[in-house]
């Protein structure tokens, strides 16, 4: 029972990012020792780099860096589109209640109150994995069920004919049609919501991404309202 979850720690890779190496030498011995894969990074440019260089589960993020906060890079992290998203934790010796709201505002799954314990913080690490466990399950049970999936975490389009990656732009159309499949949206809709940009509404932009859509994809995958925008084919779904 040791070695098989030993195997399933290596397959759970953190990151841990903080001013000090030393200051948590002993959070990541003892992470190492549970045989979870520990990377550590002093910055957010470092950081950033080990998220799109290699998968990431978890992060561990220290609330007072030197050059941003780790609620503004958790913010950061959560506003990417092309990578997998991980767990963040964010660890402080300040317990102001409005800290922690606001860093679960911006998206941490957990905030910690230094001097973070080791056993303690492994002990939370196995909730997320249990957490990231049940997601996966249900990510394949969706995927079995249903005729077309949108997979956000990979960026991928799941078929019946398999798994199809779009243009950036194009993923995020669709995905947002999927997530809302009984709205009607308007070029204006794409324009904002899409591109941040009203202009482009204006333009014949948002046609040529339809059509490029519907080449993958299928013609059926999008509906036109005459006169008012579109929607997917919620027959698909």
């Amino acid at each position: 029972m040791r070695l098989l979850i030993e195997g399933m720690n290596k397959d759970f890779n953190i990151v841990i990012c903080s001013n000090s190496e030393p200051s948590i030498k002993k959070i990541v011995e003892f992470l190492e020792e549970k045989s979870y894969a520990v990377t550590f990074v002093k910055n957010e440019e470092e950081l950033l780099r080990q998220l799109h260089a290699s998968r990431v589960n978890l992060v561990i993020l220290e609330l007072d860096l030197k050059h941003k906060d780790g609620i503004t890079i958790t913010s950061d992290i959560r506003n990417l589109k092309d990578i997998e998203q991980p767990f963040i934790i964010i660890f402080s010796g300040k317990q102001d209640d409005y800290i922690q709201i606001t860093a679960f505002n911006a998206g941490a799954d957990d905030f910690i109150i230094t001097p973070v314990k080791p056993i303690l913080l492994e002990a939370r690490i196995c909730t997320l994995k249990k957490r990231h466990a049940h997601s996966q399950n249900k990510q394949n049970t969706e995927e079995e069920s249903v005729k077309f999936f949108v997979d956000r975490e990979q960026y991928l389009i799941v078929t019946e004919n398999g798994k199809i990656s779009l243009p950036r732009k194009e993923f995020e159309m669709i995905d947002l049609m999927f997530q809302n499949a009984h709205k009607v949206f308007t070029r204006q809709d794409f324009a904002r919501l899409i591109w941040n940009a009203p202009e482009v509404a204006n333009s014949r932009t948002i046609d040529i991404h339809i059509r490029n859509i519907r080449r993958i994809l299928g013609n059926d995958i999008i509906k036109t309202s005459k006169g008012v925008g579109y929607t997917i084919n919620r027959d698909f779904l």
